[in-house]
């Protein structure tokens, strides 16, 4: 089989369309938090689509977490990060009483999009 830039194209396009239905249903409701990683362009997409409080986990580390855990948010927290940070988050939020209600990823090379509360 010849990988052609084209057939690498219309792959992408592929999982983009198969990924979409899943931020979409996870996205249906309002947030009262978005947790994103603004070095990818995916997730700083995703975070200001909700326009709602954010927390952009490349700033985090810095300040030890800081803001998540006084953020306290009452709602639904939706994030789009990689795996490393959605375990951090997962544990700041447990501790918090919120559970993760569903996580997802499009590819191996994508994010994960997730959903706690």
């Amino acid at each position: 089989m010849k990988v052609s830039r084209r057939s690498l194209i219309k792959a992408g396009a592929v999982a983009v369309a198969a990924a979409a239905p899943s931020v979409r249903s996870v996205a249906a409701r309002r947030p009262s938090l978005v947790v994103y990683a603004s070095r990818i362009p995916e997730s700083l997409a995703f975070a200001q689509q909700h326009g709602v409080a954010a927390i952009d986990v490349a700033h985090e580390d810095a300040q030890f977490w800081r803001n998540l855990r006084t953020a306290a948010p009452k709602g639904r927290v939706l994030g789009m990060t990689r795996w490393t940070d959605l375990v951090i988050v997962r544990g700041e939020l447990e501790a918090q009483g919120k559970r993760l209600k569903q996580e997802s990823q499009s590819s191996p090379h994508h994010p994960f999009v997730w959903e706690m509360a």
